[in-house]
């Protein structure tokens, strides 16, 4: 006889049995409350609206209209519209602006220029359960024209630099380092530009020497409201920087003098019949003196007593950086010279 205890058996519980626990039945009940819940909020429940914010507009021109006429789209905004769409809540909250295409219709695009579009806004997947409800733009305005690209000369006016110089200094010249420019865009919009005009960026001081600024480019048309359009549009096609070197002479009057060469053979006594010499004076080339030679002589050359000598303002070798140009006049000098033997 044997005496290994006796196992238990697990007893199984019935249907009726489990529908007699009230753990289980309130363990069901929560799960079918559960899935009522779902497919009512699923179908049941009414329809919401929600806005998606900031859905960019799409502008293809493949295989359309604007295509085969050899246009190209010179719309440079970066645009956007907030679309509304209406449905179940569920849905609708979940959707973002990559789900949404907002394109213009080009079928109307027959000639240059401006033309205003039809936004069509969609479901990029579709959805029965999902309306587009609003849009906060309907239209969009587009440029198509040729492109066209073109060199102009670039126009620098002295006279807005002139009113920047200080007192005592005028300008020499205003010298671009780039004399012209390449500008492309719609060619409605570049047939009408009639200057491209440089604009210096000044300091803040008045100007009293040479220097070299850096220069913004402007573009004019024909009239206020053509010079708006065209700066909208084209673009300059160069990416270097431009500059501007401005020239600048100091106004002075230099005092004549005379350069004696040779040993020195004796005393001189010298006399202009014209005291200074309106000049102007280089800025850059460094010359910081308030005299200007007039005259060579060599002590050789000299005679005892009175040497008179008649200078041409044209013939004056003058030194780099001076200007005399619009002095015309005679000079007559008188050298008196006393011989070192004389003396004695």
């Amino acid at each position: 006889m044997s005496n290994a205890p006796v196992k238990k058996g697990h007893k199984i519980k019935t249907l009726n049995d489990l529908m007699n626990s009230n753990k289980f039945v309130l363990f069901l009940s929560l799960v079918i409350a559960f899935l009522i819940w779902v497919a009512v909020a699923m179908y049941a429940s009414p329809e919401e609206s929600y806005t998606i914010y900031n859905v960019p507009i799409t502008v293809n021109t493949e295989n359309s209209l604007v295509a085969q006429k050899g246009y190209k789209n010179f719309w440079q905004s970066s645009e956007k519209i907030d679309v509304t769409v209406t449905g179940p809540r569920y849905l609708i909250t979940s959707l973002t602006p990559d789900d949404i295409l907002v394109s213009a219709n080009l079928n109307t695009v027959d000639s240059a220029g401006v033309s205003q579009l039809a936004l069509k806004v969609s479901l990029k997947e579709n959805s029965q359960d999902i309306t587009i409800s609003a849009q906060s733009k309907t239209y969009v305005d587009i440029y198509f024209d040729t492109e066209l690209e073109k060199k102009f000369d670039i126009q620098l006016d002295p006279t807005l630099i002139s009113e920047k110089i200080a007192d005592g200094y005028q300008l020499n010249s205003a010298d671009l380092t780039v004399s012209s420019v390449t500008i492309k865009g719609p060619e409605t919009e570049m047939n009408k530009i009639v200057n491209v005009i440089a604009d210096p960026n000044y300091p803040e001081d008045l100007l009293f020497e040479t220097i070299t600024l850096p220069v913004a480019l402007s573009l004019e048309g024909a009239n206020a409201s053509e010079t708006v359009s065209v700066n909208k549009y084209v673009e300059i096609v160069d990416s270097q920087e431009f500059f501007v070197k401005i020239n600048i002479d100091k106004i002075a009057e230099l005092i004549p003098e005379v350069v004696f060469t040779g040993e020195k053979t004796g005393e001189t006594n010298v006399s202009f019949s014209i005291d200074t010499i309106p000049a102007k004076i280089d800025t850059g080339s460094g010359y910081d003196k308030e005299t200007i030679p007039v005259l060579t002589v060599d002590y050789s050359e000299l005679s005892e007593g009175v040497n008179v000598y008649y200078v041409e303002s044209s013939e004056i070798e003058l030194p780099d950086g001076i200007d005399i140009s619009e002095s015309i006049f005679t000079f007559n000098i008188k050298i008196t010279f006393s011989p070192a033997d004389a003396e004695n």
